[in-house]
């Protein structure tokens, strides 16, 4: 069993106070009513069009440092843009609490109190203060607005209030890993408590106990977390002996990167449809119920990790991501052989890919090809298309991100390659993984464009 690693988080949070206290500096001009004045005077002066613009896209770049490409960061563009004083106090009072937080307690404390928060929105089926006002085609003002007509009671039904802080709490999740990514470049537990916070949400949140300033903060003293978390990493660990050991794999050992990273995902690939399929007609704990009973009693020995549904569930996130995984887990879960199919075809048509191009690239195309034509026709679609739309490119981002959190090397330069897949940001990605990609044209792509997940 590997060593436990406790003690402080060693975060940069001096850089993310030097960030956001600039955001604040450059953000008050809407906040305090400067620039509406300004607005005013000039309206007075020279009639409905003026020559001031008050859109200030250094606040949007500010925000996105800080937030990744989440809604918060939509939020700040959308109070620049509108004036609408509700909003821009809000935007104003969220950006002052996450710098106060993070000021006196440090960035762990500010992470773990940012996905307590969401969790408990979601457990207590009640809106959090923390909440954008918009969390991507939802508009919360209106989903938590209450009639006085109906004696208080909400306006919208339950299924659409629990819908929208689930959404809350995901965008949580992936503010949290990105600003392990980000701001802990020098932290060795960073990367994995960004991986277990997107596969395990609140596990991974229950990691950041292990800074004893979150536990001096008030949090529950329970580290029954860490049962499972060095349970699932001595499975990893078996399951990379099990492949070293593999007669038949003496070429593919020799491989360089990437291509034995490439080797080693479609082997997994090839054995994970397999073991599941031997296992289809036995009677299998589930995956969560295996998990509770290593928090509450600890782990247990495993014979052959192929026969171990919780083992065959963490390797489906590492090759198919929380999202795309979830028809080939819940299909076998549930033996509902249409939905395990599709998930054999998702996984079918990634492996396809990775053939062709390799791990490096699939990852990359899924950021670099189908977002920007998404999000263009997002912009006009019908709401429905529009978040089936926004769906993809989240679950697209889901599924490079995870995959590279298993299986990229944790070396900085491609921790940062895997914070450039959270963040879309395709430019990033291209220069720090292109001398392992191939071939790649002036567009930025290649000849053959990655499948999607879900198609």
């Amino acid at each position: 069993m590997a060593e436990i690693i406790t003690g402080p988080f060693h975060m940069d949070e001096q850089g993310f106070l030097a960030t956001i206290e600039e955001l604040i500096e450059r953000f008050d001009g809407y906040s305090s009513g400067k620039y509406l004045a300004e607005l005013g005077k000039i309206h007075d002066e020279y009639g409905e069009i003026g020559p001031l613009s008050l859109f200030d896209e250094k606040v949007c770049e500010l925000g996105k440092e800080l937030f990744c490409s989440t809604s918060w960061v939509a939020n700040l563009a959308w109070a620049m843009i509108s004036f609408d004083y509700d909003l821009v106090e809000h935007d104003a009072n969220f950006l002052d609490g996450c710098r106060n937080i993070v000021r006196k307690y440090g960035m762990s404390v500010w992470l773990y109190e940012m996905i307590n928060d969401a969790s408990m929105a979601v457990a207590l089926q009640r809106p959090s203060s923390r909440m954008p006002f918009q969390i991507g085609l939802t508009c919360t003002k209106d989903v938590f607005r209450r009639s006085k007509k109906k004696g208080g009671k909400y306006v919208t039904g339950k299924k659409k209030r629990l819908a929208c802080m689930a959404e809350y709490l995901q965008e949580v999740y992936w503010l949290a890993a990105y600003s392990l990514l980000r701001w802990g470049e020098e932290e060795p537990r960073a990367a994995e408590v960004a991986l277990m916070v997107l596969g395990y949400g609140g596990i991974g949140m229950c990691m950041l106990r292990d800074d004893p300033k979150v536990v001096d903060s008030g949090c529950d003293e329970d580290f029954s977390y860490r049962n499972l978390c060095d349970h699932l990493r001595d499975l990893r660990i078996q399951a990379d002996l099990d492949y070293a050991c593999n007669a038949d794999l003496a070429e593919s050992m020799l491989l360089e990167y990437p291509a034995c990273m490439d080797a080693r995902y479609l082997y997994d690939a090839g054995k994970i449809v397999e073991a599941y399929r031997v296992l289809w007609n036995k009677q299998t704990e589930s995956a969560s119920q295996i998990m509770e009973r290593v928090y509450q009693k600890g782990a247990y020995q495993v014979t052959n990790i192929w026969e171990d549904p919780l083992y065959l569930h963490d390797l489906a996130l590492s090759l198919l991501g929380a999202v795309g995984s979830r028809p080939l887990t819940e299909g076998f879960r549930t033996r509902d052989d249409k939905m395990f199919q599709q998930g054999v075809e998702s996984l079918r048509r990634t492996t396809e890919s990775v053939k062709g191009m390799g791990l490096v690239m699939t990852l990359g195309g899924y950021i670099c090809f189908p977002e920007p034509e998404s999000r263009d026709d997002a912009l006009f679609a019908p709401r429905k298309e529009k978040k089936q739309l926004m769906d993809t490119c989240n679950g697209l981002r889901d599924l490079s991100t995870m995959v590279a959190l298993y299986r990229f090397p944790r070396d900085v330069e491609s921790l940062r390659a895997t914070r450039a897949l959270l963040a879309h940001d395709a430019k990033e990605y291209i220069d720090l993984m292109d001398p392992y990609m191939g071939s790649v044209d002036e567009t930025g792509g290649n000849e053959e464009r990655p499948v999607s997940v879900g198609d």
